[in-house]
């Protein structure tokens, strides 16, 4: 092999080695965790049983030893209002939770 050209080789132009800054580059967000809603459910949960004032465990034990001693008696109007309220919590809840 021979070698005819013999000049030799330029220097490097550093403004042609760097890259373009000029390329917007999207930028990535960072995550977030938010725990608003859990403690907003844990607020109407609170407010619910505050509401309530008796024990859950405990009611049950009042309305069975009533339905037993046969003086279990609800009004048609008292079990629909219980049932919608129920309900309406149902639904907050679900909204808050994603649901």
């Amino acid at each position: 092999m021979m070698i005819k050209n013999t000049t030799s080789v330029g220097g490097v132009d550093p403004a042609a080695s760097k890259p373009q800054t000029d390329v917007a580059v999207p930028r990535r967000q960072a995550d977030t965790v938010s725990t608003s809603e859990g403690q907003r459910a844990a607020a109407l949960v609170r407010a619910v049983q505050a509401t309530v004032g008796m024990s859950h465990a405990a009611r049950l034990t009042e309305v069975e030893n009533a339905i037993r001693a046969g003086t279990y008696a609800p009004s048609a109007s008292q079990l629909a209002s219980r049932l919608l309220d129920e309900a309406e919590i149902d639904a907050r809840l679900q909204v808050m939770l994603g649901g």
